[in-house]
Parts: structure tokens; sequence; C-alpha cells
């Protein structure tokens, strides 16, 4: 076992070291965030986590010196919801497999938080380790983990974290593959539970090795023949080893880390490498950054110059589907002037996708459409003779990769979060209809996607059965669903317990048990009444707490006591017949 400290399931941080600087040391940090109810290969992240946590600990040792955290366990948006469950101790592997087991996702991210919580143990105890960090997810409680691993590294502490992304993307991976170059460590991908395994193996269980040296392959970098002017986009030639994490990026002169920096370019996106200028005129360095065995390298670099310019357009060079992102400019901003959003190579001016106009500010927004394509930002001149296309760069609109994390299983009624990650779509919205329908309205819940930028609240349907929750993208092309997770919903026991008979005009107590979701209610109607209104007396199940009075009617007869439960309509959960004498 190698002398570590890891961080699961966007699993991080915060360490608790034994006092034997000689002792092996586990530390491992769950993630128990709710985007851990996310699915891969149709199972739930946290049950696939759950179970290779407990394949690795069954290879731990009883001499071997294991403790457990976990975060986002407890509560709902607490970015301080970290707990230690076992304390650094010998022989409790099966200790942590019950706590592991136990967790069920519910909160916050808190990459950051908890790698800071860690450094700061690891600044006190003074003594080596190495953090273990699986994301599902990226940071969500607004501290920078990469700022946090450079605020560590500067103290001088003998620190190395290695990041696992567990169903991440390309692109959101190397957001967090940050914290293993600043620190020395390794990023890994994992697209499913063997890769999770595999990932876990490699950085927690294998034997440790001598380091041994890159051999540095071969790259070249040409420059453009024509300096690109701000903001727009260039093409730029390379040879190299084409490696599945190579690219070309654009970083400030005499930049020497390999990351932070201001465009990149995929190299297995083919040739030529498409890049964005930046928006500051000025020199800069175009290189060719080469993924080796455990650290990436710099294999070629060459000079650039970004040229100012007097109509210029600043955006990102994609931008995923339904997505509304950002556009500087800079023009002669007559009255009637915009900027627009149209397919490549529109020379009319008019028929746009989006586009707002420049006396609103140096900065506005656009709304990617829900088709991904090949589109252009233009600045439109409103001019005395007609509009004019003073100037325009390309943007590539992407597939949207949205993805849901919900609960598998919900009771009727019950209100329950929907973590989600994707496009900022302004209009869309994550709803719950019928399993597998397909119409973009008629849902039994929903929250609107800007109200809840992380995550939001639906409501179980109150009829038990098989429902989806889905993610529904709002473009200039109208509504489309992006994503889908099933989910059951389960029907609950209720009772009722009053008298058999009763007397006119006298008050009954009733006992119940049942969900008593907001808005339940216990009624009298007449007998077997099917209608869930037209009660003839009520009393809300929250306002009373295992029971409550029904009064009786002035008329003699059979009525019934029913269990009412409300949601998007009513339904009548158990019933008790009562004579009136």
């Amino acid at each position: 076992m190698k002398n570590i400290l890891i961080s699961s399931l966007s699993l991080l941080s915060g360490l608790c070291l034994a006092s034997d600087p000689t002792d092996k040391q586990t530390m491992i940090v769950f993630d128990g965030s709710g985007s851990m109810w996310g699915q891969i290969d149709g199972q739930a992240k946290i049950t696939t986590a759950q179970q290779v946590m407990a394949k690795i600990s069954g290879q731990f040792q009883s001499t071997d010196a294991i403790g457990l955290m976990a975060y986002g366990h407890r509560k709902k948006g607490d970015c301080g919801d970290i707990e230690l469950l076992l304390p650094v101790a010998r022989n409790q592997s099966t200790a942590l497999i019950q706590q592991v087991q136990s967790i069920k996702p519910k909160g916050k991210t808190p990459i950051g938080a908890a790698l800071k919580m860690a450094t700061d143990q690891l600044k006190i105890a003074e003594q080596a380790a190495e953090v273990i960090l699986i994301s599902d997810g990226l940071e969500t409680c607004h501290l920078d983990p990469c700022q946090v691993a450079t605020d560590a590294e500067a103290l001088g502490i003998d620190f190395t974290a290695h990041v696992i992304g567990f169903g991440l993307s390309q692109d959101q991976g190397k957001q967090l593959a940050c914290v293993a170059d600043i620190t020395g460590g390794q990023y890994l991908a994992a697209e499913n539970a063997e890769d999770l395994t595999a990932a876990l193996n490699q950085v927690l269980t294998e034997p440790e090795t001598e380091p041994v040296s890159d051999a540095l392959p071969t790259a070249t970098i040409n420059a453009p023949q024509t300096w690109p002017t701000i903001g727009t986009t260039f093409s730029v030639e390379w040879t190299g080893p084409n490696g599945k994490h190579d690219y070309i990026d654009i970083v400030k002169p005499n930049d020497n880390r390999v990351y932070g920096e201001l465009s990149y370019s995929w190299a297995q996106d083919g040739q030529p490498a498409q890049l964005k200028a930046p928006g500051t005129p000025g020199q800069y360095q175009l290189r060719y950054i080469w993924q080796g065995q455990k650290k990436k390298h710099v294999l070629a670099a060459v000079d650039l110059e970004v040229k100012d310019s007097e109509v210029s357009l600043i955006a990102p060079v994609k931008v995923s589907a339904g997505e509304g992102f950002d556009v500087s400019w800079t023009g002669p901003n007559q009255p009637g002037d915009y900027v627009d959003l149209v397919k490549a190579g529109d020379i009319r001016a008019y028929g746009e996708l989006s586009y707002f106009y420049t006396e609103a500010g140096k900065k506005g927004q656009l709304l990617a459409p829900a088709n991904a394509g090949e589109y252009d930002i233009r600045y439109i001149l409103e001019a005395a003779d007609g509009r004019k296309v003073l100037h325009r760069i390309p943007i590539l609109v992407e597939t949207a990769v949205v993805t849901l994390s919900a609960p598998p299983e919900v009771e009727i009624g019950q209100s329950f979060d929907v973590f989600w990650n994707g496009p900022v779509n302004k209009d869309g919205y994550i709803d719950l209809v019928k399993r597998g329908d397909i119409r973009t309205y008629g849902e039994f819940s929903y929250f609107y996607l800007k109200d809840h930028p992380e995550n939001g609240e639906l409501k179980a349907h109150v009829i038990a059965g098989e429902y989806d929750v889905r993610f529904i993208m709002i473009g200039s092309d109208g509504r489309q669903i992006m994503a889908t997770q099933p989910i059951n919903i389960l029907p609950v026991e209720v009772t009722l317990d009053a008298p058999d008979q009763a007397t006119v005009n006298s008050p009954v107590m009733v006992e119940w048990q049942g969900p008593s979701r907001k808005g339940d209610y216990i009624d009298l109607a007449k007998h077997n009444s099917k209608k869930p209104y037209g009660e003839l007396s009520y009393f809300y199940t929250k306002d009373n707490q295992g029971k409550g009075q029904l009064n009786m009617p002035k008329t003699p007869g059979t009525y019934t006591i029913r269990y009412i439960i409300q949601g998007k309509s009513r339904q009548i959960l158990a019933t008790k017949d009562i004579t009136v004498k």
C-alpha cells in the first residue's frame, strides 16, 4: 500500500494522519454530492463507486492505516458539508465498506474546499502524502481547485494529487487536470467501472517504481503567414505525435505552465488546428503540448503576434447548442448597429437567429441554436444606404453534452433534487413525465434552468409508476429533449383509524399514517365518492401530526373518511367507512 490520501468521486480531501510518520496512511474522501445519482452504463455512479470501493478495500492489509471522509452527503446546498466518518486506523476495511455503502448523494461538489482541507492538514502534519481525486463533475462552490493546488505548491508541502475524471468529457477533464499538473500527479480518465478500478489500482495499490524520463518525440508548429487580428479564428499547421491528450495552445510569452492557456485545440481534432486569437493585441506563443507517461511536455513553440482592429468581434471558438455566450466588439456603433448570429456564409442582413444592439454596451449576449453546426457572428452596420456586414467570425456550435443526476426511485408526491450539467439555456427547463413521453408539454413537475443553475427540485407525481426526468432545451428552432433519466415512483402505505360509528353533528378523532406531503389532507365525503373534492369536512395532515378531527354531518347515513394526496392532481390513497346515526 502506498503512503497516500484518497479523494473519491469528486472524492476529495482532508486528512487525519497518524502520529507515527512510518505508518502507512490512507485517507479516503468520498463524494456524496447529488451529481453522483447520474448514470453510466445504466447504473448510478454512486452505485458503481461503492462497488469499486468495496473491491479496492478488499486489497487492504490489516496493518494498513485507513480513514474515510465524505462530503455533500448530509445537506443540500452546503459547501462546508465535509465529515470525518472513520479516523485513520488499522484493520477497518469492513467498517470502511459499510460507511461507503451508507452514503446517499445529496449536496454540492466542493472540490477546491476539499483540496484546501487536505493541504491544511498536510501543512500541520509536515508529512509527504498523495491525494487521489476522483471527480464526476466540476467545482460547484466557486473555490478554484487550480489555485488551491498552486497555493499548496507555494507552501513547499510535499504534496501530490492524482485526478481521476469519472465520466467527464475531454474538455471537462482538462479543467481538473491542472490539479495534477501543478502538483506533479497524473490525470486519468474513467468512463466506467472497469476504468475506475484500473485507475485506482494504478495510483493506489500498484508498487511504486523509480520514475523513468519520457523520451520526447519531435513536433513542429508553423505560425500563420498573416498575423491574426484580435478575436479572430485562424489556422495553425503542425506536426507531432498526435496523442489522445495532445493539444496546440496559445499562451503569453515565457509562460512555461502546461495549463491556464488562452485558447487550445485538441490535436486529434485534425489539421490544421483552429485557434481563437486573444482579445488583446500583443506578443504570444503557439505551442504543441504532448502528454507523456506522467506529465505534459512542450515539444515545440513559435512566436505569434496578434494585431488590433477597428472592427472586431471577440467570442468563443465553439459553444454548446442552446448555450448563451458573451460577444465583445469594437466598431462604429452607429444608431441601429447590431451583432447577430447566422448560419455560416449567410450574406443576408436579416433572418438572424440571435442578435443584440451595440448601443447596449461593449459586450452583449447571443443564444446558440439548438442544432449543432457551423455559424457566423457578424457586425451589422445600419448605414444610410442599407445594412452592411462589416465583419464576421466563425463559431462552431457543438452538440450539447448534458447530464442529469436524480435518485433512481422516490415515493409518490415526494420532492427530490435533480442535478444537471449542460449549456446555460436561458429558457430551458427540467421536467418530469411518464416513461417514454416525447412531447415537450404535459409535464407533471418542472423548474427553469436559469432559476436553478446547478440543481433544482421536482415533485413526484401522485400516481406510482415509471417516469422520466428530462432536460428540455429551447433554441431558435424550438424545443428539444437533450437528456433523459428514468425514475421509478413508488407507492406508499397509508392507514386510517377511526370509529365505525358516530352521531350526527359530533366531532370524530381520526388517527392516520402516511406521507404527509405539503397539501395532503384527510376528509369526509359521501359514501364511496371517487371525486377528490366536494368534501364535507377535512383537516391538513401537516397541521395535525398523527391525528386530527373531522366534524360529522347533520344527516344520518354512511360516509367515507379518505386520505388525499395533492400534486398536479389529487389521488385517494386510503379510505374508511363510518356510519353516522
